[in-house]
């Protein structure tokens, strides 16, 4: 098997297998509808494949961060699409947004700082993290989407929701060192 490949499937609302999704990660990816996991080897020998995503070749004048231009909008912020971001999403990173900018000591320094603030909050939950729009099925099964999501993005509501990015104070917070 090649390391580089992927496979996965789409279920129905009952559970049942309504199309395989598979590919290699950095070059293809294809879907066949029903439970092909077995059948499809290759995308090319079977007529019932179709293309989702296909690799562009690198332009000979990429980015300094060698990023193709897909991926340089992943992170852009349109006018009017902050405020309907949760404070947890990444394209709100202030480490990130400094490193675009050419900033690359205060981006060095904004990464250092959120990952401090990431050990001190994993400190603080006692019962481990648990995901706030998904619900795991079982012991060992997948994550289930259970909602809410889109709401609060509608509402553009948030309560609950940490502003992991934001400042944090280490004197207003206790931990015990182990």
């Amino acid at each position: 098997r090649n390391p580089r490949q992927v496979q996965g499937f789409v279920e129905d609302a009952a559970g049942c297998k309504v199309a395989t999704v598979f590919g290699k990660w950095d070059e293809s990816i294809y879907y066949v509808k029903g439970d092909a996991t077995k059948k499809i080897k290759d995308p090319h020998s079977s007529g019932d494949a179709r293309l989702l995503w296909k690799r562009i070749k690198s332009t000979p004048n990429l980015t300094r961060y060698n990023l193709t231009s897909f991926a340089i909008t992943l992170n852009e912020l349109a006018p009017g699409l902050e405020e309907k971001l949760p404070p947890t999403d990444s394209r709100l990173r202030p480490d990130q947004r400094c490193l675009e900018n050419g900033e690359y000591e205060k981006a060095n320094t904004e990464k250092l700082r959120l990952e401090k603030r990431q050990r001190m909050s994993r400190k603080l939950q006692e019962d481990g993290w648990k995901p706030r729009w998904f619900e795991r099925q079982g012991d060992n099964g997948p994550y289930i989407y259970k909602g809410g999501y889109w709401e609060a993005r509608e509402r553009g509501n948030w309560d609950g929701c940490a502003n992991i990015f934001g400042e944090f104070r280490e004197d207003c917070i206790a931990v015990e060192e182990s």
